[in-house]
């Protein structure tokens, strides 16, 4: 082995440095003349710094590539790819990142993710910032309550923890795992708005409405300040029905009682210290409304009252009409002999609003209850007429025939009371 020892080697021609086996020592600094593997930092050659690909540094481990560092700034770990300002290659997926997102690129040819480990106290964290706010949006999880929480505008847009869902900073609401609870603080807007790009109604304004154009639903407290739970739906064109409730079952209830239940119900309560009971007899439970007109009422004790301020049909024979009616159907009807004197019929029926109309004009046989109760009560006195008008003409001849004394006896007996 040959050994030269000196305390300083100096070049001999300026400018042109010391060369040694190809390696330039030259004014302070080491030129390995792009050789790979030029710099060796182990025992077995195998850990090196090189730069035999032109404006890129490679650092190996253990003989693989590992780091390079490109000209521009960029870094790649385990690919040679120049993709983005940080690139972390397990195995190629066969992917190339957007130019929105090309600061930093990790992937995989399977299954990738990042890590953020933090203290079982700790919170680990997402920033978004910009000139103004270094976090105007955050993503965070808390170890110590186990809330997932994404921030907008130093606002908790979201709060997951329990497997539940939760808005406007809310972190213990009132529903299950699975659920989701909406908390829009003060607001008064609607809390749930749904949409479709095909909804043009054109309903965006009125008493309560701030819905726009194309929200086809949506939910929004009745009173701003009370609370309550409107539910709106929305539609245009030839579709005249907005809201649907649908009730599904395999096991519909067919009681007729005070217990019975319906595919779908309605249930009416009022507060009753921390609970809640059912409401008096004489309170509304349920109504229906024209606009801001009420026209139907069913109270607590199953009262029903209406708007019945529609005409009555007092120029029709009462009688004749509820008839007419039993006769257009046919079903479980027993002739009578005075059937043949009924002046009207189904069509007459139609006409006059008590049944209804297929889309073609045929009269069906869906009955106006209210108008028929009008009906009815039309019917009554019109028979009620008819019976003092015949008390009144027995009377007159039993007076003729018998006297007025024996006609006054006959009234008292059978208690008949003549209006005059």
């Amino acid at each position: 082995m040959s050994e030269i020892r000196v305390d300083t080697v100096s070049e001999k021609t300026s400018a042109n440095g010391v060369s040694i086996d190809s390696v330039i020592l030259k004014d302070g600094a080491v030129d390995v003349q792009g050789v790979s593997d030029g710099i060796i930092l182990d025992a077995d050659n195998d850990t090196t710094i090189s730069s035999d690909t032109d404006d890129r540094i490679d650092f190996k481990a253990g003989g693989s590539d590992i780091v390079h560092i490109f000209g521009n700034g960029n870094v790649s770990i385990g690919t040679t790819d120049d993709n983005a300002k940080l690139q972390i290659r397990k195995a190629d997926s066969s992917v190339s990142p957007s130019s929105d997102a090309d600061e930093l690129f990790i992937e995989n040819s399977g299954n990738t993710g990042i890590t953020i480990g933090s203290s079982t106290t700790g919170t680990g964290n997402i920033h978004f910032g910009d000139s103004g706010d270094n976090d105007r949006a955050l993503i965070s999880y808390s170890h110590n309550t186990d809330h997932m929480t994404i921030t907008h505008e130093g606002d908790e847009s979201f709060v997951m923890g329990g497997g539940r869902t939760q808005t406007g900073g809310e972190t213990s609401g009132d529903v299950s795992a699975g659920g989701l609870c909406l908390n829009m603080g003060a607001n008064d807007a609607q809390i749930l708005s749904f949409k479709s790009s095909d909804i043009d109604h054109g309903i965006t304004s009125g008493t309560g409405n701030n819905a726009e154009t194309d929200t086809y639903g949506s939910i929004k407290k009745v009173d701003s300040n009370n609370g309550g739970c409107k539910l709106s739906g929305y539609t245009e064109g030839s579709s005249v029905m907005a809201i649907e409730l649908f009730g599904y079952t395999t096991t519909p209830d067919s009681a007729f009682s005070v217990s019975s239940q319906g595919i779908v119900q309605i249930r009416a309560v009022e507060k009753s210290g921390s609970s809640y009971t059912g409401v008096g007899n004489d309170d509304n439970m349920f109504a229906v409304k024209n606009d801001g007109s009420t026209k139907f009422i069913v109270r607590g004790d199953g009262d029903i009252g209406h708007d019945g301020s529609a005409s009555a049909f007092d120029e029709y024979e009462d009688a004749h009409l509820a008839r007419a009616l039993d006769l257009s159907h046919g079903n479980g009807v027993i002739d009578s002999k005075f059937d043949q004197f009924v002046k009207y019929n189904h069509e007459d029926l139609a006409k006059i609003g008590l049944v209804g109309r297929e889309k073609d004009g045929t009269p069906n046989h869906f009955i106006n209850i209210t108008g028929f109760q009008r009906l009815h009560n039309g019917a009554i006195w019109q028979q009620y007429e008819k019976h003092q008008r015949l008390a009144e003409a027995v009377y007159e001849m039993a007076k003729e025939v018998l006297g007025e004394d024996k006609a006054n006896a006959i009234l008292e007996k059978h208690d008949i009371k003549l209006l005059n």
